[in-house]
């Protein structure tokens, strides 16, 4: 008889709720059943919608579903993705270090947030992360959802990572080959780019009626994706507007681009009805309480996360016992003797730290210094031209923002207005080889803006960054 573990994934959406779950045996996963349930007015809400506990209830009841592994995903536009290159001397303390930076990458306050991070790689002096931080508000409200149904998730997860984590179980991400996964919902696109395995960029970003092609090429052009790269890379499509023949992204004298769905070979289907490709980040949230997968990132608060039992603590404690046993057998001298050994080791190694937190310290100034005349031999080389200046923010941003005040003194510059979504504007203007150091200089607001007979809800933003240093051409 075969033993089945189940795992329950519930995906909120701005307009549905998808409920999947999925049941191991023997190393195989099933998709025993999903549901895709449209919303009212209440998803409208910033708070989860109220009549998801009957559904969930009932999604529980129809299958006799254990409480002890659900895990939630939630909206895109909840969150803040932002993708960090941090000095590889950080990783030992990591967590405080974004905790103490996020005010440079988030418009939230301090200490009212929640987030998660995960390292996607490294080089000899720096590694590369992605972290992902949400307001604490919006998590409570979909824990005090899930309370009453007397569920305590063990993961809340983002689509981009659910998706993600399925497209990796596939063996998907070819070495050294560009994957494009858009998830098309409504009027949003999420695109994420993959470089071989590793996650380089996230994307989510509204689109136009008309044109909807150009956006995606243009924002694929930003970040630095276009030519030959462009035409090699493997686009997949997917969700709730994703059709059966996608539409060429682009026409002229580009090849057509090589579009599909992303696979969905290992995950054998019931008989609930075909393959419901358009819910593939939806199928992947429960994946995570099943297998072990390639993203971990999960925004459940770190006290409420159960600890895993791992078999190598007592494993080391079994070893430890008989490394005791082997020392008592031979001997009490010899024990005596190392123990001798080991407190003149660490005696000598108490009189050197001084020492050698004086030489740290000297250290420590010299970089600093050096880093200061850098800093002032750059700013006493540069010349900037304000035309390039202004020539490069009407460039980089979006034609629906408003930037009605421009400041720029010596190396910075500094733009308020207005914006659809505020967050986004972070990334677009880092990315310029003109700027550096980008960070919002004001918390983010919301205001209504007229616009005809019309209101529109928009952002007001302030955002400051400095001129990249450059040696004037002679």
């Amino acid at each position: 008889m075969a033993i089945y573990h189940s795992s329950l994934g519930i995906d909120f959406r701005p307009n549905h709720l998808i409920l999947t779950l999925l049941k191991k045996s023997v190393g195989k996963v099933r998709l025993v059943d999903y549901q895709v349930y449209p919303l009212g007015s209440d998803g409208q809400k910033e708070t989860p919608p109220a009549q998801g506990i009957n559904l969930i209830s009932a999604f529980i009841a129809k299958h006799q579903i254990g409480k002890e592994k659900v895990s939630i995903c939630i909206p895109r536009e909840k969150v803040v993705i932002r993708f960090i290159r941090l000095p590889l001397n950080t990783r030992e303390n990591l967590r405080r270090v974004l905790e103490y930076e996020a005010p440079r990458y988030t418009p939230f306050d301090k200490e009212d947030f929640y987030f998660d991070f995960q390292i996607l790689g490294e080089d000899k002096k720096e590694l590369r992360l992605i972290a992902v931080f949400v307001k604490k508000e919006e998590i409570t409200a979909y824990l005090s959802l899930l309370k009453k149904l007397g569920i305590q998730p063990v993961s809340i997860q983002i689509p981009s990572a659910a998706a993600l984590n399925l497209f990796f179980y596939h063996g998907g991400g070819k070495e050294d080959k560009l994957s494009i996964l858009l998830d098309l919902s409504g009027n949003f696109m999420e695109m994420n780019l993959l470089q071989g395995k590793e996650w380089k960029e996230s994307f989510r970003l509204p689109l136009p009626e008309e044109g909807k092609e150009v956006r995606i090429v243009d924002t694929l052009k930003h970040s630095g994706v276009n030519g030959e790269a462009l035409i090699r890379a493997d686009f997949f499509i997917y969700g709730l507007d994703a059709v059966e023949r996608p539409p060429l992204l682009w026409g002229g004298s580009l090849p057509a681009p090589k579009i599909s769905f992303p696979p969905l070979t290992r995950i054998k289907v019931g008989e609930s009805g075909p393959r419901p490709d358009a819910l593939y980040s939806s199928i992947g949230v429960p994946l995570q309480g099943l297998t072990k997968t390639a993203v971990g990132l999960n925004l459940l608060p770190l006290e409420m996360r159960k600890k895993v039992r791992q078999i190598a603590k007592p494993l080391f404690m079994i070893l430890g016992l008989l490394a005791l046993v082997l020392s008592i057998t031979w001997g009490m001298g010899i024990y005596s003797r190392y123990q001798k050994e080991l407190e003149t080791l660490r005696t000598e190694v108490q009189k050197k730290k001084p020492e050698v937190e004086a030489v740290e310290k000297l250290q420590k100034k010299r970089g600093d210094l050096l880093k200061e005349i850098s800093e002032l031999e750059k700013i006493k080389s540069a010349k900037f031209s304000m035309i390039e200046i202004l020539q490069e923010v009407t460039r980089i941003l979006p034609a629906s923002v408003w930037v009605w005040n421009f400041k720029c003194s010596g190396r910075e510059v500094e733009i308020s207005g207005f914006a659809d979504s505020a967050s986004d504007l972070i990334p677009l203007l880092d990315r310029s080889p003109l700027f550096e150091k980008v960070e919002f200089l004001a918390p983010v607001t919301k205001e209504r803006e007229k616009r005809g007979a019309g209101e529109k809800e928009r952002e007001r933003f302030k955002i400051r960054m400095r001129m990249e240093s450059r040696r004037t051409e002679s």
